[in-house]
C-alpha cells in the first residue's frame, strides 16, 4: 500500500530540478551515501517574561497561599511510588500581582537547576513549597503562557475543570504546517528536508479525522507519522503539558523546534521511520511518473504544505461551490427544457431538488 502523505484542504505537489549540474562520479558518490534527513523550524516559542527579581528577606516575608491540594506521586506500573511531585509557586504571567501554583517532577527541578544558578532562583519555602524567581521564574511564566493563551489551553478548558477533554480539544491552537521535499537521483533518495510553516492552528481544522464520527462509515482511522504529522503529542492540561514541554525543550532555550518535537513524540530513531515512509512514496510517484526516474540528474520533489484553511475561509469556499452549483445547474435546466419544450415551472422544481441535495455544502 502506498504511503499517503497528505493534509487539509491544503496540499499541492511539484518537482524541480537544482541548478547545480553534478559530474557523473559525484552522482554515484551521492548515491552511495546514506539518506539524510534535515528538520528545521520551531513548534513553539516561549514569550520573554521579565518579573523583578526578589531578595532573600523579601522570599522569607512573601504572603503566599499555595494550592497543596494538587500535589501527587509519580506511581510505576508495580506499585511502587517515586518521590511526590514538587509544588511550585510563580507569579502569574497575565497578572504579576497573582500567583500560581504548578506542579512539576523532581527530573525537571533538576533539570531547571542544571541551567539556572542563580543563588535566590530556587527559594524552599517553610510549608515545603519551591518559589521560583529570578530567572528561573521568568523562563517558566514564558512557557506557562504560551501553553494557556497561545496553545489556548485556557478558554479550550471550557467547564473550567483543569482538564480539555473530548471536543474541548478542537481548539487547542498545536497544530502547524508541514513543507516537506526531497533531493533524489532516480530510485535513490539522497536528502529529506522537513520545515514548519505557520503554527498555532486550532487542532479541529488540522487534524479534522481527530474528532470524526468514529461510529460513521466514512471514518477512516489514520496513524499519526513523523513524516506528516501537524500537531505534536500533548497532555490535557496546563500542569501535565508544562511538564511535557520543559522535557521538550532539552537545552531550555525557550523553544521547541520540530526536531525537538519529532524525537520527542517519535521516538530518537523517528528518521529512519521518515526514510522508509519517503521511500515507500517515492517508488509509488515513480511508477505513476516514469520520466521522473532518471539517473543521470539530481532532481528535487516538493510536497508543500499551503495555508491551513480558517473556519471562514473553508465557508466562503463551500458557499462559493454551492452557488456555483446552482448557476450551472440553472443553465442546464433551461437549455433542457428549450431542446425538450419542458415547462419552466417544472424545471424551476428541479433545480430546488438539486439545491437541496446540494445543501450540506453550506452545513
Amino acid at each position: 500500500m502506498a504511503t499517503s502523505i497528505s493534509s487539509f484542504m491544503s496540499q499541492t505537489e511539484a518537482y524541480k530540478t537544482p541548478r547545480v549540474h553534478h559530474t557523473v562520479n559525484e552522482l554515484e558518490a551521492l548515491k552511495k551515501e546514506p539518506t539524510k534527513v534535515v528538520t528545521s523550524g520551531d513548534v513553539y516559542t516561549s514569550l520573554a517574561i521579565h518579573f523583578k527579581e526578589l531578595s532573600q528577606e523579601e522570599l522569607i516575608n512573601e504572603k503566599i497561599v499555595a494550592d497543596t491540594s494538587k500535589q501527587t506521586y509519580v506511581s510505576h506500573s508495580n506499585g511502587t511510588k517515586n518521590e511526590p511531585n514538587r509544588l511550585v509557586v510563580i507569579r502569574d504571567p497575565q497578572n504579576s500581582t497573582n500567583y500560581m501554583t504548578l506542579e512539576l517532577s523532581q527530573t525537571r527541578i533538576n533539570q531547571l537547576k542544571e541551567k539556572f544558578h542563580g543563588a535566590n532562583n530556587f527559594f524552599e519555602r517553610d510549608d515545603g513549597v519551591l518559589r521560583l524567581n529570578g530567572e528561573v521564574e521568568g523562563f517558566v511564566a514564558g512557557w506557562v503562557h504560551n501553553i494557556n493563551i497561545d496553545r489556548n489551553y485556557a478558554k479550550s478548558d471550557l467547564d473550567g475543570n483543569g482538564l480539555v477533554e473530548g471536543d474541548e480539544a478542537k481548539t487547542l491552537k498545536i497544530g502547524f504546517e508541514r513543507q516537506s521535499d526531497y533531493d533524489y537521483i532516480g530510485q535513490k533518495i539522497v536528502k529529506i528536508n522537513f520545515n514548519t510553516g505557520e503554527n498555532y492552528q486550532e487542532l479541529g481544522r488540522t487534524s479534522p479525522s481527530l474528532f470524526a464520527d468514529k461510529e460513521a462509515e466514512s471514518h477512516v482511522q489514520t496513524n499519526r507519522t513523523a513524516t506528516d504529522t501537524h500537531y505534536l503529542q500533548f497532555e490535557n492540561s496546563l500542569d501535565k503539558e508544562l511538564e511535557h514541554t520543559l522535557k521538550m525543550d532539552e537545552d531550555l532555550d525557550g523553544t521547541i523546534s520540530l526536531e525537538e518535537g519529532l524525537r520527542d513524540d517519535f521516538g530518537k530513531d523517528y528518521r529512519q521511520k521518515v526514510i522508509v515512509d519517503m521511500e515507500e512514496f517515492h517508488k509509488d510517484l515513480l511508477e505513476k511518473n516514469s520520466k521522473l526516474n532518471d539517473s543521470t540528474k539530481l532532481q528535487n520533489y516538493s510536497i508543500d504544505t499551503l495555508d491551513i484553511v480558517s473556519k471562514e475561509e473553508e465557508e466562503a469556499f463551500l458557499e462559493s461551490m454551492y452557488h456555483d452549483t446552482l448557476e450551472i445547474s440553472m443553465l442546464e435546466l433551461s437549455k433542457n427544457a428549450y431542446q425538450n419544450d419542458t415547462n419552466i415551472s417544472d424545471s424551476m422544481k428541479q433545480l430546488q431538488m438539486q439545491a437541496a441535495r446540494n445543501a450540506y455544502l453550506r452545513e
